[in-house]
């Protein structure tokens, strides 16, 4: 039963007790007003209905921090959500109450999203100014959204709000990327540019190119998971931004996959008077290699010194210019691998895989993709991929002319 009263204000107040015995009142300067919300109230809790009528004025922000304390995710899930809250939704959304925004205010930001640069560019934040900055990926700009789109997934099943003004935006297509990889002369160029920084990074570089381990596999890859009588390794534990982690990217990427010998042995010289279950790969002073410091300080200069002419430069070649990994290399701009960032490695084994007629499904298996449209992106490969029809064109080059101008007869 509701219970109004005039307050000395002269606003008058309704009060009214939901099933727990929660009080909740609501005030207006006419007793009519308040009437139909006391009303209106007790109908929603005879149905069951246990929100909160002021639950939906609490921030955005302020949810997203109770509930960014309780979810289940792993570190390195944690600091994605969070740079991806703190660079895009924040900014916008942290000081709404949560029955704010509308889907129509949801789409204008969305669309913002999609004409703004990149925070992060070539692995440093942007500064203001900053020439050549691209926009966000449609990648990043989906990720923004269902991060938010999930947080009002969960106020929902609250009872915070009604409805969810993020979900079904009409969000930007991800378009087709071609698939990129290093030729053989490429890939050699760039093993021997490695070798010259250490003989670790040329070992680490082939068993990317050839058994397509992603980094943080490669990264994370202990003695004790490689089998060096059969010449194969399990994948199972990932070296993240966060750490090691003891479980890979998803459920088909734990996996064993084979080694070629010349790789298996390079591991196995790294591995010399070392604990057997100390990481295969590691920094110049020790500890797990970053993604960071690899790409700065092995990929691109041994990239940009790798050239396919094979040749050395001799001490008093004015062609030639020393490159940061101290070797004088040859500067004609033909003989230049192209520069490709480190996922290149993956993309190449996979590449080389498939041009060689190994099935689609096995090259799944080695690289542990979890959807088998993923390893299709390589179908187009394959050495028989449009055998079907060049044998169409070539049937009907040599079928015989059944209509048309007939060649003239020689008098």
């Amino acid at each position: 039963m509701a219970y109004y009263r005039k307050l000395p204000s002269g606003m008058w107040q309704a009060t009214v007790r939901d099933q727990s015995g929660k009080r909740h009142s609501q005030s207006d300067r006419l007793k009519g007003v308040v009437k139909t919300w006391a009303t209106e109230q007790e109908a929603r809790f005879a149905r069951g209905d246990r929100r909160d009528p002021r639950a939906g004025d609490i921030k955005v922000g302020e949810l997203y921090r109770r509930r960014a304390a309780v979810r289940g995710v792993d570190a390195a899930t944690r600091a994605k959500h969070e740079s991806l809250w703190r660079t895009h939704c924040e900014p916008s959304w942290a000081d709404w109450p949560m029955n704010g925004p509308t889907r129509m205010e949801a789409q204008e930001w969305m669309n913002g999203l999609r004409s703004s640069n990149r925070a992060r560019h070539a692995g440093r934040p942007v500064a203001s100014g900053d020439q050549g900055v691209p926009q966000l990926s449609s990648e990043t700009i989906r990720a923004a959204v269902h991060l938010m789109s999930s947080l009002y997934a969960a106020a929902l099943a609250e009872g915070i709000v009604y409805a969810n003004p993020f979900s079904r935006l009409e969000l930007p297509v991800i378009e087709p990327r071609p698939v990129e990889f290093l030729e053989l002369a490429e890939a050699e160029a760039l093993y021997q540019s490695a070798a010259r920084i250490g003989p670790r990074w040329r070992t680490f570089i082939e068993v990317g190119t050839k058994v397509g381990l992603r980094f943080e596999e490669l990264a994370g890859l202990h003695g004790h998971r490689v089998d060096w009588l059969r010449s194969r390794l399990t994948v199972a534990d990932v070296m993240t931004r966060s750490g090691l982690r003891s479980y890979p990217k998803s459920r088909k990427s734990h996996r064993v996959v084979p080694v070629p010998a010349e790789q298996l042995e390079g591991m196995s010289a790294l591995m010399a008077g070392r604990p057997r279950d100390a990481l295969v790969f590691t920094a110049p002073a020790g500890g797990p290699v970053s993604d960071g410091n690899f790409r700065d300080r092995v990929w691109y200069p041994a990239v940009d010194a790798a050239r396919v002419c094979g040749r050395l430069a001799p001490a008093d070649d004015d062609d030639y210019r020393a490159g940061e990994c101290g070797t004088r290399f040859c500067d004609d701009a033909a003989h230049k691998i192209r520069r490709f960032p480190p996922r290149i490695m993956r993309h190449t084994a996979a590449s080389w895989l498939v041009q060689d007629g190994v099935p689609l499904y096995d090259v799944q298996a080695l690289l542990g993709h979890e959807s088998f449209a993923t390893t299709q992106r390589y179908a187009h490969l394959a050495p028989d991929a449009h055998s079907r029809v060049l044998e169409s064109w070539a049937r009907r080059s040599d079928a015989p002319v059944t209509h048309g101008r007939k060649k003239a007869r020689p008098s």
